[in-house]
């Protein structure tokens, strides 16, 4: 995700391990590897990237707050992503694809807010 402008620039439907990390940072286009990464701190993040690149962050201290208010507003537009819920998908692929299509609509939404943002700033 771009601390920028609040996109999505990959996701994986999967688990916190070492291989969707790897799958989610394939699916990164290349220009954005380069950049520093702000994690949560999990263990996983700290043997995947190098120590240059990866910045992992304290409970309360805001360095992953973009992330977590995108998660919440993903949650809030797919039901299948509520912790808690009855609308469960059976089959993976639909989950997946019902996460790029929310991811896009994110994505078109976060593009005009960077907008107007820049453009109020000028």
């Amino acid at each position: 995700m771009s601390r920028y402008s609040g996109q999505l620039l990959a996701f994986v439907v999967g688990d916190r391990s070492q291989s969707s990390l790897a799958e989610l940072w394939s699916r990164v286009p290349e220009r954005w590897r380069r950049r520093l990464v702000y994690t949560d701190g999990y263990a996983v993040y700290a043997a995947f990237f190098s120590p240059w690149q990866h910045r992992p962050c304290d409970k309360g201290d805001g360095g992953t707050n973009t992330a977590e208010g995108v998660n919440n507003a993903l949650r809030h537009r797919c039901g299948a992503l509520v912790r808690r819920t009855s609308a469960r998908c059976r089959d993976k692929s639909l989950l997946e694809m019902r996460v790029a299509v929310t991811a896009h609509a994110h994505n078109r939404h976060a593009i005009n807010r960077h907008r107007k943002a820049t453009r109020l700033k000028r």
